[in-house]
């Protein structure tokens, strides 16, 4: 999945890592494009991706059921 770019489909909530570690939420709109930089590390559920050059996480399933990929 790294490098490769989704539409989401429908609003989906991301996590914000900030430089000083803390995390915020953060609503995705629908039509937000993002391009995967990351595979989950671990075995997390987690996904790293850019969306309008910032690096967001967000749940790998919300983007397998929210995403179309852009070819």
């Amino acid at each position: 999945m790294v490098g490769e770019s989704y539409k989401l489909t429908r609003p989906t909530l991301a996590i914000m890592i900030l430089p000083d570690g803390k995390s915020i939420p953060i609503d995705l709109p629908q039509g937000t494009v993002v391009k995967v930089i990351a595979d989950p590390v671990d075995g997390t559920r987690f996904i790293d991706v850019e969306r309008s050059g910032q690096i967001v996480r967000m749940f790998a399933v919300d983007l397998k059921e929210r995403g179309i990929p852009l070819v």
